[in-house]
């Protein structure tokens, strides 16, 4: 990726575009090439923009909903009881419910 001289702006080149699909294993066409390299440098000069943002007194964790988690105790208190448990599971073996494995 090569940065232009003035305005701090991104460009992304062709021998980047070709770097990062080797990464990714793709095979692109001269064709797809052009296209990336436009959608990406279209991406690039967004963030640009972005970064021009004042954001010193955004929290990095805030957002435009103004919603907030709904949080409890950590107390200890009334569990299931294990037959219950075993009764509802699909499978229950050696007082465990089975699941499929997952890798």
């Amino acid at each position: 990726m090569h940065r232009e001289t003035g305005g701090g702006n991104m460009r992304i080149d062709r021998e980047t575009i070709r770097w990062v699909a080797r990464l990714a294993r793709l095979r692109l066409s001269p064709e797809e090439e052009r296209s990336m390299e436009s959608h990406l440098g279209s991406i690039l000069e967004y963030m640009d923009i972005l970064g021009e943002l004042d954001l010193e007194r955004v929290e990095p964790t805030a957002h435009t909903l103004g919603y907030t988690n709904r949080t409890r105790k950590d107390e200890l208190g009334q569990s299931f009881r294990t037959e219950t448990v075993a009764l509802l599971a699909p499978r229950w073996a050696r007082d465990h419910v089975v699941v499929p494995r997952v890798v």
